[in-house]
C-alpha cells in the first residue's frame, strides 16, 4: 500500500531573502535626512540658550552710549539721577530741558565715562517739575576742559512725577 507511513507534517514556507521586502528603501538618504534634522535642532538649542530675552537691552542708543537713566519714557521722582554712560574713553556734559549742567554739578566718573546729575538744593534744578524733561549728552574725544566745536549728542525723554 502506497502511503502506509506516517503523515508529514506541514512545514513552514520561508521566503527567499531575495523575495523579501527591504524596510527602508534608501537607508543612505534616510540617514542623511537624520542626521540633518539632529544639526538643526541642536543649532536651534544653541541659538537659543545664547539668544538675548532681556527687552531692557535693546540697541536703542547710538554706539557711543552704552546706556542712560531713566530710560526713555521712563516715569522717575522729582529728585532721581540722571545718568548717561558713555563708551570707555569719552568726555561729556548734560544738558536738562535745554539747561546746561555746569561742571561742578556734575559726578563724573573719567575711567567708566559716566556723568550723572542728581537735583538738589543750590544746582540748576532743585527738583524736576512733574511732566516730561528732556536730556541731552553731548560727548567728544579729549579733556572736558576742551570741547570741540562741532560734537555729538544723544537726547531722551523721561517723565518725573511725585
Amino acid at each position: 500500500m502506497a502511503g502506509t507511513g506516517t503523515p508529514s507534517a506541514p512545514t513552514a514556507i520561508t521566503p527567499d531573502r531575495a523575495q523579501r521586502k527591504k524596510l527602508v528603501e534608501h537607508p543612505g538618504r534616510v540617514a542623511i535626512v537624520i542626521g540633518t534634522l539632529a544639526v538643526v535642532i541642536g543649532l536651534g538649542a544653541l541659538a537659543l540658550n545664547r539668544s538675548d530675552t532681556d527687552t531692557r537691552n535693546e540697541r536703542i542708543y547710538p554706539t557711543a552710549v552704552q546706556t542712560v537713566t531713566p530710560r526713555p519714557g521712563e516715569l522717575v521722582r522729582l529728585q532721581d539721577t540722571i545718568t548717561a554712560d558713555l563708551r570707555d574713553g569719552l568726555v561729556g556734559v548734560l544738558y536738562i530741558d535745554g539747561v546746561p549742567i555746569p561742571d561742578d554739578q556734575l559726578e563724573i566718573v573719567g575711567p567708566l565715562s559716566q556723568i550723572s546729575f542728581r537735583p538738589g538744593p543750590g544746582k540748576e534744578f532743585a527738583r524736576f517739575e512733574p511732566g516730561e524733561h528732556v536730556v541731552t549728552v553731548r560727548y567728544w574725544v579729549g579733556r572736558l576742559q576742551d570741547p570741540p566745536a562741532k560734537t555729538s549728542s544723544y537726547s531722551w525723554r523721561f517723565r518725573a512725577g511725585a
